[in-house]
């Protein structure tokens, strides 16, 4: 499943409402000219861990942890985002 539709989905999918929040916060990071490496690092890190707790508790409200697919994602788009932010301030 590429998107989720529904809430019930959203693990399932590669992309979901929280890929968008994903990309925002790298695009803030961008802006805020936070060096990439460790914004990186930081993004992966928090996948790692939200993998931990979506798998051991219901934390987030989430039949289980997301797939595979759903945390490159996730990460590429802050990835994305973060370059974005980049771009534009250096077309000033």
């Amino acid at each position: 499943m590429i998107v989720a539709l529904t809430k019930s989905d959203q693990n399932r999918a590669i992309l979901d409402p929280w890929s968008l929040v994903h990309f925002a916060v790298g695009l803030a990071a961008g802006l805020i000219r936070a060096p990439r490496g460790p914004a990186l690092a930081a993004a992966v890190a928090y996948e790692f861990l939200e993998q931990g707790i979506e798998s051991s508790s219901s934390f987030f409200g989430v039949s289980g942890p997301e797939v595979i697919p759903n945390a490159i994602a996730d990460v590429a788009l802050f990835a994305l985002g973060q370059e974005l932010g980049k771009r534009w301030n250096s077309s000033e």
